[in-house]
């Protein structure tokens, strides 16, 4: 007896047909969460060849792998929302320091609420004829001090502005200059003006009469 072959329908779907049927202002998301990643699946295996079925191996595979970048995704938010909450305490913390002075390197200096102007630097090698000027935009000294000889090291300065009835000059920005020896880190004392912000998740920034100092510059806070 001859025994008809059985024939099984075509359980694949028409993607032409489905393609031709969404209108041609269609518009999908662009994003793929775990419940449509889920739903993808499940359609996966209902329209799967029972000739030729989804290794069991490469699903579970799949799915660890979507499960993977999910976590990652979460985890890279919830930094982004620590630094934000971080860089708002940073501005918090540095607001603090209004009304401060702050040691910074360079050779500009400026007075204090009291009329001095204060530094330090370091004196590299012995010198018989060290002195400091400091000199107004226009190159003349305003002050000056001689120190004569001294040892290689640590040196501080500070110049009192004040004149013969004992009140404080505000002379403005003065550049420091050290003669006879050579000097390494020079550093003055400006008073922190006010803070703001520099971008987002960034650090704040200190305005000071020389200009603006990050956090992280100030070398001393006094």
């Amino acid at each position: 007896m001859e025994i008809a072959p059985q024939v099984f329908e075509n359980s694949t779907p028409n993607i032409a047909g489905l393609a031709a049927a969404q209108p041609a202002n269609a518009k999908g998301d662009d994003t793929l969460d775990q419940d449509s990643f889920l739903r993808l699946m499940t359609t996966q295996l209902k329209f799967q060849d029972p000739f030729d079925p989804l290794d069991n191996q490469a699903m579970v595979a799949q799915l660890a792998q979507f499960s993977s970048v999910a976590g990652i995704s979460e985890m890279n938010q919830s930094l982004t929302d620590i630094a934000a909450m971080l860089g708002d305490n940073r501005l918090s913390d540095a607001k603090e320091w209004i009304g401060h002075s702050i040691l910074v390197p360079g050779n500009f200096a400026v007075a204090s609420k009291d009329g001095e102007y204060t530094g330090e630097f370091t004196l590299n090698q012995p010198t018989e004829n060290l002195s400091i000027d400091l000199l107004n935009d226009a190159g003349e000294i305003v002050m000056f001090a001689e120190l004569g000889a001294q040892e290689a090291g640590p040196i501080q300065f500070n110049f009192d502005s004040k004149n013969a009835a004992g009140e404080a000059q505000d002379h403005g920005r003065l550049r420091v200059r050290v003669n006879g020896g050579s000097v390494s880190d020079l550093a003055t004392w400006v008073p922190v003006a006010s803070v703001k912000a520099s971008g987002a998740n960034s650090s704040p920034i200190l305005v000071t009469p020389i200009g603006n100092v990050l956090p992280s510059e100030a070398m001393r806070i006094g």
